[in-house]
């Protein structure tokens, strides 16, 4: 009986640990031109991200954006600060999403993508 009672707590416990992980975990946050746009009044300790390569990233990109390009994220993430907001832009939103994820798995945590990417985006361009 004794067995029973430890090994049930036990359960209890390890279920408990495990749903409170699963609640902290951050989440990617996904928002559109108009957050973004806020955000670049609002915030001072963002950095805006574009994973396109080089030569579009010249052409034309959101104000104050540092470039990293997709293929090297994985080599260079770490030069992003982890005490800022980070929010990654690039052609369509599909490669923001695995970035922001690649820096939730790492420890960082306020992370957004830009929904739609520069194919969306609404506010001013700067080249």
């Amino acid at each position: 009986m004794k067995k029973i009672w430890i090994t049930s707590a036990l359960v209890v416990v390890l279920a408990t640990v495990a749903l409170v992980f699963w609640n902290t975990k951050q989440s990617l946050q996904i928002i559109d031109s108009a957050q973004l746009s806020q955000w670049m009044t609002d915030e001072k300790d963002m950095v805006i991200v574009d994973l396109r390569e080089p030569e579009l990233f010249e052409e034309g990109r959101v104000p104050y954006a540092i470039n990293i390009s997709f293929a090297e994220i994985n080599e260079k993430y770490r030069s992003i600060p982890t005490d800022k907001k980070v929010v990654f832009v690039c052609h369509t939103g599909r490669m923001g999403v695995e970035s922001g994820n690649l820096l939730l798995e790492n420890g960082y945590k306020d992370v957004a993508n830009l929904d739609g990417g520069m194919a969306k985006w609404t506010g001013q361009v700067e080249s």
